[in-house]
């Protein structure tokens, strides 16, 4: 499957153009990318690396990607930003911000590792760690720019002050730009590395930010599990998706039910998925596992409460199919994104 990213991106990088009174509307034409479309529209990352390669071209300006991390702003991510700015602190903004990437851009792949460098407990966030080396070399080295230099700007952005971070690492080499980086990222910043990636300390990390709003946070992510549902499916996948979500709280809704509340056979909407290659089984599992995940990341809901909210018959019956599907039970998985 082709690797995707939302068209806001590439509306990003045509506001860089701007900048340098370079015309967008010819480099978006030679990477066959249209982003005068619907704002959801999605762009493979093949069009998105020669786009990129164009732009640094058309500029002359290799570190184009931290150009474009300096314009970011949360409204680029849509209800993910917004959810971001409401959270507790910058670490569960950014545990949010994980669990729901893909809808921003497929290929991104972020971890977390914490480990102790000698002054205190800091935080690295690891950026297409797992990637296959040929994945990577499809990935412009701006977008890697762009991809780190955005943690930072949105750290501060939420914070509403100076986040220091304390070291980048490039797998790629940019020893004859580092005097460009390091003014960029403030800090130690080192090519050829084996990770791509950025980190910060764990004190920082864990404050609480002035614009938490538990409110504003449940009501973006509504929305964002919405569209999250949606990525990839057929029109008739789409509207089953949407009726289990409204059904969930009332107890686990069956084929039949759904296919009564959209006014066919439960034959005709087995066939309808099948050709969208989906089933009501594969979408009611991926719905109730993807709302567990979003609800497990706060610690205001208990198990129990999740349980019933997903149409689970208990909490034992909701542990095991969470388990079968992630190898970790509920409170395992809410202890590891927590903790």
């Amino acid at each position: 499957m082709s690797q995707t990213t939302l068209s806001t991106i590439p509306r990003l990088i045509a506001q860089v153009l701007s900048i340098y009174d370079v015309e967008p509307d010819p480099i978006f034409l030679a990477a066959n990318i249209d982003i005068t479309s619907d704002a959801q529209t999605r762009v493979s990352m093949e069009k998105m690396a020669i786009l990129w390669k164009i732009a640094v071209r058309e500029t002359q300006n290799n570190e184009l990607g931290l150009v474009a991390a300096s314009l970011f702003q949360p409204a680029y991510l849509k209800s993910i930003g917004m959810a971001w700015l409401a959270s507790a602190n910058l670490e569960e903004g950014l545990k949010r911000f994980i669990a729901s990437s893909q809808l921003i851009n497929t290929a991104m792949q972020i971890e977390l590792t914490e480990r102790d460098n000698g002054d205190g407990q800091e935080v690295l966030i690891e950026y297409q760690r797992r990637l296959t080396y040929n994945d990577i070399i499809k990935t412009h080295p701006c977008a890697i720019e762009l991809g780190l230099g955005f943690f930072l700007k949105m750290f501060r952005l939420a914070a509403g002050k100076n986040i220091p971070a304390k070291g980048v690492y490039f797998k790629f080499p940019i020893a004859e730009n580092n005097t460009t980086y390091e003014e960029y990222f403030q800090c130690p910043v080192y090519g050829d590395q084996a990770v791509n990636g950025i980190a910060f300390s764990k004190a920082l990390l864990t404050e609480t930010l002035p614009t938490h709003d538990t409110e504003l946070v449940e009501m973006n992510e509504v929305f964002i599990n919405k569209q999250l549902a949606s990525m990839n499916n057929g029109e008739t996948s789409n509207k089953v998706i949407k009726m289990i979500n409204e059904l969930l709280p009332l107890g686990c809704p069956t084929e039949d039910v759904i296919a009564y509340k959209l006014h066919m056979s439960k034959r005709t909407l087995q066939r309808k998925l099948s050709v969208e290659k989906q089933s009501f089984l594969a979408l009611l599992t991926s719905v109730r596992l993807m709302l567990a995940k979003q609800k497990l990341a706060s610690k205001n809901i208990s198990i129990t409460e999740i349980t019933y909210q997903l149409g689970y018959s208990s909490p034992s019956t909701f542990a095991r199919a969470f388990k079968k599907q992630t190898h970790l039970s509920p409170l395992e998985y809410r202890s590891k994104l927590l903790n």
